[in-house]
């Protein structure tokens, strides 16, 4: 049986520190350079724990050397997700603009955390996601839905979400989302999805950005976005 080298070292570690007898190992058979050892003679129980003390070693080597790779299931190999709370958003957060518009919620609450986006009648805009695709991930993506939630003061708010694409600082394609049929109830948060499909040609210098825009001139406010990108 051939063992790697970091094995190996886990496995001599263990027969130093437990004496050899309690075994019964001749360690004298042991030959870690070819990667090969005999146990002559073991007793069932004690064989069954240096199997117990082996296998921790060797889980231990697997987990030192996964930590710096991700990995995603079958059903998400096409996604990218992106989220985004708002409680950090004071901080600046690479990709994310207008934080200006991200306050400490008293009254109403913030969907989650402390922090929301308001818009109103002095602030038509939201805060904002806005990156170029090849800084996204390698392609181009299908579609992307920016999802989130939204508490408005009035019924009905005329307020949609733009997905506006730039090619060298033009506008290449501009959607637009209305949330307002889907906002009817005031005084609590409802949760929101919005669709963009693209139709056109894209590639990976273009920017991609989502906003909400609220023309109602009334309070409106949003909470945990999270934007999914699927190629």
């Amino acid at each position: 049986m051939k063992f790697p080298l970091l094995q190996m070292k886990a496995l001599s570690l263990i027969l130093n520190i437990i004496p050899s007898q309690q075994f019964f190992i001749n360690k004298k058979n042991v030959n870690f350079a070819s990667g090969k050892f005999i146990i002559r003679t073991a007793n069932l129980i004690y064989m069954k724990k240096l199997f117990l003390f082996v296998m921790v070693a060797l889980l231990l080597s697997a987990c030192s050397n996964s930590g710096s790779k991700s990995t995603t299931d079958q059903g998400a190999q096409n996604e990218i997700v992106i989220t985004n709370d708002l409680e950090n958003a004071k901080g600046v957060i690479p990709s994310w603009y207008n934080e200006k518009t991200v306050v400490n919620m008293k009254d109403p609450l913030a969907h989650s955390g402390s922090y929301a986006c308001v818009t109103n009648d002095t602030i038509e805009f939201s805060y904002s996601y806005s990156e170029l695709f090849k800084n996204i991930r390698n392609g181009v993506p299908k579609m992307a839905t920016l999802s989130g939630w939204i508490y408005t003061t009035v019924a009905n708010p005329e307020i949609s979400i733009i997905c506006n694409i730039n090619e060298n600082k033009n506008r290449y394609q501009w959607k637009v989302y209305p949330l307002e049929k889907e906002i009817s109830e005031t005084g609590k948060w409802i949760e929101f999805n919005s669709s963009f499909y693209f139709d056109k040609p894209l590639n990976p210098e273009q920017e991609v950005s989502f906003v909400a825009w609220n023309l109602s001139k009334k309070a409106v406010y949003l909470d945990d976005f999270k934007i999914t990108f699927m190629y």
